[in-house]
């Protein structure tokens, strides 16, 4: 969950907010679907307004609405909750999601940034109202550090025992080519159990039609083993390449919109490393082969 006031960096020519920055480091090491927070009515970007708002929710005890979501927590047995600090406390909108949607008896790991004062009091709050049956040591970031915690979140995930691919080495992967007509691009299908199946029809060539300025998406004529049907989430990052079960299809996803909370989950597969801008320039309708490389 973050605000837009005070909270944006900058990496790799993206605009980050930097609780959703650290979300996406937890995420290289231990895997994963990301799922933001948002209110039904943004919260005011200037710092002031906010700071009032924030107030004067916390004295009232208010509940802010969040924006719809299909969102199923059943699915998971861990779940991080990140939050900035907002006068020493959890914002009123994450307390709104934990009243929400029931976390009882999962395990619930706080990690928050903050402008120099730590967490405060939140990681009581965060275990008092989401009532998990385990809530390790959450993890607190000063804000101006976030671009550079790659080893402090690795570090803290190694000391909590939630462990999954260390920094530095990458996720077992194989690398594939995305043919466009006469654009070849580079990049990985990922060692999962869905990714796998899916790569035994390789080469693969799909009918994609360019949607929201965001992603191509075509449908596929197999439908991978229910079991293999894990991992899914209503968010992506640039450059994915993912399957909808929903929906039956394929999607290569280049540009992040101003609402990239999708209607339907999708189940990353791989990714696209090559440059993506490419794809901002295709025609609407195109035919995409994905092979192994050569």
């Amino acid at each position: 969950m973050d605000a837009t006031t005070s909270a944006s960096i900058v990496a790799d020519e993206e605009n980050y907010g930097t609780t959703e920055y650290m979300a996406r480091m937890i995420r290289e090491n231990v895997g994963g679907d990301l799922h933001l927070i948002q209110t039904q009515e943004p919260y005011p970007t200037d710092f002031d307004e906010l700071r009032d708002l924030n107030h004067s929710e916390m004295a009232e005890n208010y509940l802010p609405a969040l924006a719809e979501s299909n969102l199923d927590t059943s699915r998971y047995d861990t779940v991080f909750i990140g939050y900035p600090v907002w006068a020493t406390e959890v914002p009123q909108a994450v307390l709104s999601f934990l009243n929400e949607y029931d976390l009882t008896g999962k395990t619930v790991v706080p990690f928050c940034t903050h402008d120099g004062y730590g967490a405060g009091g939140s990681y009581e709050t965060i275990r008092e109202a989401s009532h998990a049956a385990e809530s390790p040591d959450g993890l607190a970031v000063e804000a101006k550090d976030v671009l550079t915690a790659e080893n402090t979140v690795a570090a803290w995930l190694e000391e909590i025992g939630i462990r999954g691919k260390s920094v530095g080495t990458e996720m077992t992967e194989t690398a594939i080519t995305i043919t466009i007509g006469d654009i070849v691009l580079d990049g990985v299908i990922y060692d999962t159990a869905l990714a796998q199946e899916i790569k035994e029809y390789f080469p693969l060539t799909i009918s994609m039609s360019g949607f929201g300025g965001r992603e191509y998406y075509g449908g596929v004529d197999f439908y991978p083993a229910a079991e293999n049907l894990a991992g899914g989430g209503n968010t992506f990052d640039n450059g994915d390449i993912t399957y909808c079960e929903a929906h039956h299809n394929m999607a290569v996803f280049y540009a992040q919109p101003e609402n990239p909370v999708l209607s339907v989950d999708v189940i990353p597969i791989g990714r696209v490393t090559s440059d993506l801008s490419v794809f901002e320039n295709l025609e609407s309708r195109v035919e995409i082969t994905f092979s192994l490389a050569e």
